[in-house]
């Protein structure tokens, strides 16, 4: 005759109890999450401490004769040029060192560092070269921040060089605000700041105030 196997006290009469019943009037109660709004801050500034070290970086961003050590997967994360770039079949997917032509070296250090840092001083001297390099990237952000920037400096003496300048970088609200700012004013081709003027003479005069 078989003997039953033995079990712990107590484990039969818990394992019969019926499961517990956490629904009250058949609606789900459901424990918010936890949502900590400085653990991206942290870690994005932890990953700028390793850039800054050229600790586990792992490509070398480079235009004309800067060099700037960063890592693939914060510039894929923050750029959908570099995501392209890093998870396509191009050479550049794989090669320790990618060069940027279209950039000059100081406006790239400025992208690259406002990647990690979320940061970034829009200027007079920076503008012309950043919203270029920035509408390049697909940084979206800082390509507004240039035309919010320029919307500003909206003056009689440039504001047909900003137009221009915003037509051919489709900043298209910067250009629709130029339009309505040259809309109120009378030009006539006598005046050498506000006159005709070709594109390249527009882009000079772009920032230049009376």
């Amino acid at each position: 005759m078989e003997m039953p196997l033995l079990q712990p006290l107590g484990c039969a009469k818990v394992c019969q109890q019926k499961p517990l019943d956490l629904k009250d009037d058949n609606t789900e109660k459901r424990c918010p999450a936890t949502v900590n709004p400085w653990h991206i801050i942290k870690a994005f500034k932890v990953l700028n401490e390793l850039r800054s070290q050229n600790l586990l970086c792992d490509v070398t961003i480079v235009a004309e004769d800067m060099e700037i050590a960063a890592h693939r997967v914060v510039l894929a994360a923050c750029s959908p040029y570099f995501l392209a770039m890093f998870t396509g079949e191009m050479s550049e997917s794989q090669a320790k060192k990618v060069r940027i032509k279209e950039v000059d070296g100081w406006t790239l250090k400025m992208i690259i560092e406002y990647i990690y840092t979320g940061e970034i001083t829009v200027t007079e001297e920076n503008v012309q070269v950043l919203l270029p390099a920035a509408s390049l990237l697909q940084l979206q952000d800082v390509k507004k921040s240039c035309c919010d920037f320029l919307e500003t400096q909206l003056h009689p003496v440039n504001c047909l060089g900003i137009r221009a300048f915003a037509d051919v970088h489709a900043c298209i609200e910067l250009l629709n605000k130029a339009n309505t700012f040259v809309g109120k004013w009378k030009f006539n081709s006598k005046n050498e700041d506000c006159g005709i003027f070709n594109f390249g003479e527009a882009i000079l005069l772009t920032l230049k105030r009376m």
